[in-house]
């Protein structure tokens, strides 16, 4: 399983994703691989998180991406080449296997206009990769149940994509500390009008994570008072 998000702000958007692979029942893990990369870039101006069965997505991916053309930057252009792709590609490959027996393969794909609007689409295989437009500001797939809660609880469309990082790491590392199907190495990217696409270097990452947990020490010592709240 996995937790992958995307937000938008209010200077463009932040994609993040765990890396956690596991095989076997859901309910009993046999096997950890915290090696997938579910993340990707598509264009200066568009990326894609995905979740389900993460080889057929990263291979769905790739098949996007040879489809689309260098002037294909923006998010309108690339919406409907994504979704013909994932339909052509998924329907043929499992022509032979009834609808309900498929994969189970699901994409968050994010971008800008040329006007630098924010735009999010959830397209998954149950239905058909119709592209469903995410209207909150917040994507969220995989395991989502303690990040729909903190999102919840935190989120606002007027924050920056800077406090967004924070956000989106936050509740990754912060499911991953309830949930064993998440976990592994956290990757973000952010797009922005001045500088396209940019995936953050894991340097970058760790010590975000860092920063989150000093504010969680300072949450605890607010409900438990001053060095009493740091010690428990």
């Amino acid at each position: 399983m996995t937790l992958v998000v995307c937000f938008k702000g209010k200077d463009g958007l932040v994609f993040a994703a765990d890396s956690r692979g596991t095989i076997g029942d859901p309910r009993g893990l046999t096997a950890i691989n915290d090696s997938m990369v579910k993340i990707f870039q598509l264009s200066k101006y568009a990326g894609i998180v995905t979740y389900g069965q993460a080889e057929l997505a990263a291979q769905l991916v790739q098949e996007i991406k040879n489809t689309l053309k260098p002037e294909d930057i923006y998010i309108s252009q690339i919406l409907e080449k994504t979704r013909e792709t994932l339909r052509s590609k998924h329907g043929d490959w499992f022509k032979n296997f009834p609808i309900d027996k498929r994969p189970v393969v699901a994409f968050i794909l994010g971008g800008l206009e040329d006007d630098a609007t924010s735009k999010i689409y959830y397209l998954s295989s149950p239905l058909d990769f119709a592209p469903q437009l995410c209207v909150t500001g917040v994507a969220l797939g995989g395991v989502p149940q303690y990040a729909t809660y903190l999102t919840h609880r935190l989120y606002n469309p007027e924050m920056s994509r800077k406090n967004l990082i924070s956000l989106a790491i936050y509740v990754i590392s912060e499911t991953a500390t309830q949930d064993p199907k998440v976990g592994g190495p956290i990757r973000v990217a952010e797009i922005s009008k001045e500088n396209g696409y940019i995936a953050l270097e894991p340097s970058i990452i760790s010590e975000v994570t860092l920063l989150n947990e000093e504010q969680n020490k300072l949450l605890r010592g607010f409900f438990f008072g001053g060095q009493e709240g740091e010690k428990a």
